[in-house]
């Protein structure tokens, strides 16, 4: 898909770090061992959506922290050399860096997520706060909710009117962390278990998923987007409510695609691009994302 690639000044603030994926070889067996095949590479949802973005040409700075340990080093390293700003990705002495362990199934779908992401509560208040002034030069900030609850409403209380904030929902148990601020965001990024968190009710029919999107949206974000997998993404803005499609792709690995999806839809959003073409490449780039084994596919420089 061709269009210009804009310079657009996005902050991700969030996680950044290891991420184990173990793919069973066989149907997936509960209470029991099962022969699986580790991978290990880099992940957390900031750094996966601002490695995306750098991919796609655009301009970006990662706010996180890491631990003063190797992974942290090699993450640091293979950032900086995609051209992030890291000035506000900090070492923290004495931490290890945040790790997840995800056991797909033999399609590659998510049975379980294990996130060891302690690290994370040192982005308080307090720190955020202090970061916000050097922020605001950026003029999208992509939050995730790997932050604590008070780091989160430090950003949303600091941030300056011309400043749009995206939420990345994560997971269901962090999901929630967001409510109180929901009026301050321009964007609501979560999927479909996200989405009931957030609103705890069930989401799982169509029905159910737009009346979600739509409630959310209610809730202060102008875009709300529930991603449905293969299903494709809703989408509630003040114009319509409704289920784009995905593309046709061959999954082998869908840890990474929602955060592929929000740097696609972020990334044309800025370019002005019209809602339905973000959407697209939003779509676009999760399919390239599902149908690579790495978590942040350098193809999609061709979105």
């Amino acid at each position: 898909m061709e269009h210009d690639k804009k310079a657009a000044n996005i902050a991700c603030i969030g996680a950044a770090h290891s991420d184990r994926i173990a793919r069973c070889r066989e149907k997936f067996a509960q209470r029991a061992s099962n022969p699986v095949t580790v991978t290990s590479s880099h992940g957390g949802v900031a750094r996966n959506v601002a490695l995306n973005l750098a991919h796609l040409g655009q301009r970006v700075k990662l706010v996180s922290v890491l631990g003063a340990d190797k992974e942290g080093e090699a993450i640091a390293g293979e950032l900086a050399a995609a051209g992030i700003d890291l000035g506000d990705a900090e070492h923290i002495a004495g931490s290890t860096t945040a790790s997840y362990t995800a056991v797909l199934d033999c399609k590659g779908e998510l049975l379980c997520g294990l996130a060891d992401t302690d690290i994370y509560d040192v982005l308080d208040g307090a720190r955020l706060k202090a970061l916000a002034p050097g922020l605001a030069a950026w003029s999208l900030w992509a939050i995730d909710a790997n932050l604590p609850a008070a780091g989160i409403g430090a950003l949303a209380a600091t941030a300056r009117e011309d400043v749009r904030l995206a939420a990345l929902a994560v997971s269901p148990a962090k999901a929630p962390r967001f409510i109180p601020h929901l009026g301050r965001f321009d964007m609501l990024f979560a999927n479909r278990t996200e989405a009931a968190a957030l609103l705890d009710e069930p989401v799982e029919t169509a029905a159910e998923v737009l009346a979600a999107a739509d409630t959310l949206r209610a809730r202060g974000p102008k875009l709300v987007f529930v991603t449905l997998g293969e299903e494709g993404v809703a989408l509630a803005s003040e114009e319509s409510c409704e289920i784009y499609p995905a593309p046709t792709c061959t999954v082998v690995n869908v840890n990474g695609a929602g955060d592929a999806f929000a740097a696609g839809v972020m990334a044309a959003h800025l370019a002005v691009a019209p809602l339905a073409e973000s959407v697209a490449r939003g779509l676009a780039a999760a399919s390239l994302t599902a149908a690579s084994p790495e978590t942040c596919s350098v193809e999609l420089g061709d979105v």
